[in-house]
């Protein structure tokens, strides 16, 4: 964070009296009895601490406290006052991350506990919070999880923070573990916090909620009226906004107009991460006309989709939508992601040549499909993007076809090709032949990874062709590429 530091506090008299409510309040693991005798020891002996770690300036303790495990802080905190008044410094408690398992240990400090702990006392502080979440394994821990989660979220509100940064991954309420009543209560408690406190967040990431359409919208809009005031007082709001997988992967969302309307009410977007399933006209159009930087220009750089088999993508997008996007927003850079889709009319419908792309990941899956080609998609489409492609990664198993002409003619088309990621049935030669262009300069890029498929258990022979092509290109990898390239049994 590039906010300026809060003064630190000063060391009240009471504090001093009782170093073991010290303990407890900093919201840390607790100590045993006999540690406790020793730092109260070390706590008497302050004034004979006069040189070494002792008279260390403030900066350089801060940067070594930074590093700390939660049982060195409180070994730290207790060695003599200035020590404890450094360890109250906001900087050292602006980022925290909280696993919350729901699960309860009879040995250990519940993570309810310490995250209440730490709230009460240093959520005024906090601006940088990831809550992780472990995979219930049945109803009662996912019930423990959302009263866990309730209850620190209502301690951190209490305390009148302004929290920047917020990323809840990976909670799948889809799963049948969570009940609908659990699931709702859930719901409630983050949105309430959202509407209240989301008015400073920059920053919000709830991939793989798995939210159904009622419930997700209703947090999105908790957020969207949250930062209506900070439009109004033209500041920026939230600039990074990661919805990925945040609805239940078989809702068809792009028919839903209200998220659109929604979306469109983040102004100032700067990086948008979304499914297919929910790209739609309206969306676009909306992402054109409510992204708007304070100087009036559009504002969203980065967009990123992902496209999944099983989500919804049939819907009908047209080029002209795309085109006023990136119109509107000059500096639009499109990541794409498709896993599992493999014929070219529904990637030709996905895939439209008036996207801005910048990244493609196309991956196939690990089992045959004689049915398939790769080649319409390597000569069709992806030409397409020949001004524009920067990277491009493919895991293909084409152990029916051979792909290798058509992958070197689409780097060399690819000017502004600089990574490539390639996992397929490859022949060693084509590595040689990708090197050699490399060398000639006829192709800008800098960072190699290939994993060449082979149907033989044993690879000692594929191993040693590719370890005479990289004796032959040695001087360019180490002074130019990133490279890395191996054989990979697909049997």
């Amino acid at each position: 964070m590039n906010d300026p530091e809060v003064p630190e506090e000063e060391l009240s008299e009471d504090e001093n009296q009782d170093y073991a409510e010290q303990r407890q309040d900093s919201g840390l693991d607790n100590r045993d009895e006999g540690e406790e005798g020793e730092t109260g020891a070390e706590v008497e002996g302050d004034d004979e601490l006069r040189w070494g770690w002792a008279c260390l300036p403030d900066v350089c303790l801060r940067q070594v406290f930074s590093s700390l495990r939660d049982r060195d802080r409180v070994k730290a905190i207790l060695v003599c006052h200035h020590w404890h008044s450094v360890m109250r410094s906001p900087s050292l408690w602006r980022v925290r991350s909280f696993v919350f398992s729901g699960r309860i240990s009879r040995t250990r400090q519940s993570e309810l506990e310490k995250a209440v702990c730490y709230a009460k006392t240093y959520g005024r502080y906090l601006e940088d919070l990831e809550i992780r979440f472990s995979h219930p394994l049945n109803s009662l821990v996912t019930r423990r999880f959302q009263q866990t989660l309730r209850t620190f979220l209502t301690a951190l509100r209490k305390t009148g923070g302004r929290l920047r940064c917020l990323t809840i991954n990976h909670m799948e309420l889809d799963r049948a573990t969570w009940c609908s009543t659990v699931r709702s209560a859930l719901v409630r408690s983050l949105a309430f916090y959202l509407r209240r406190e989301g008015s400073h967040l920059g920053y919000l990431s709830l991939r793989g909620a798995r939210f159904n359409l009622p419930q997700g919208l209703e947090v999105l809009e908790a957020v969207a009226a949250a930062q209506q005031h900070v439009h109004l007082a033209c500041r920026p709001g939230i600039t990074n906004l990661n919805l990925e997988d945040f609805f239940s992967q078989p809702l068809p969302v792009f028919s839903c107009l209200t998220f659109p309307s929604v979306v469109s009410r983040f102004q100032g977007l700067c990086t948008l991460s979304v499914n297919y399933s929910c790209v739609s006209m309206e969306l676009l159009e909306a992402l054109a006309a409510g992204c708007r930087s304070l100087r009036g220009g559009g504002s969203l750089r980065t967009f990123a989709i992902r496209c999944h088999v099983h989500e919804p993508h049939f819907q009908t997008v047209w080029g002209d939508a795309w085109f006023r996007l990136a119109r509107g927003c000059p500096e639009l850079q499109v990541h794409v992601s498709v896993e599992r889709i493999l014929n070219v009319e529904p990637l030709r419908r996905i895939l439209l040549r008036e996207i801005p792309l910048r990244s493609l990941s196309l991956t196939s899956c690990y089992f045959g499909e004689q049915d398939w080609s790769a080649k319409p998609v390597l000569t069709n489409l992806l030409p397409c993007y020949s001004g524009s492609l920067q990277r491009l990664t493919l895991d293909l198993n084409n152990s029916h076809e051979s792909v290798d002409e058509e992958l070197l003619d689409i780097v060399l088309r690819c000017q502004q090709l600089v990574y490539l990621k390639i996992w397929a049935f490859l022949n060693i030669s084509f590595l040689d032949r990708l090197l050699q262009k490399r060398l000639d300069k006829q192709t800008s890029i800098h960072t190699i990874k290939v994993r060449i498929y082979t149907t033989k258990y044993e690879t000692q022979e594929e191993d040693e062709k590719l370890e005479e092509v990289y004796s032959r290109y040695r001087q360019l990898i180490h002074s130019e590429l990133h490279y890395f390239a191996i054989s990979y049994p697909m049997l």
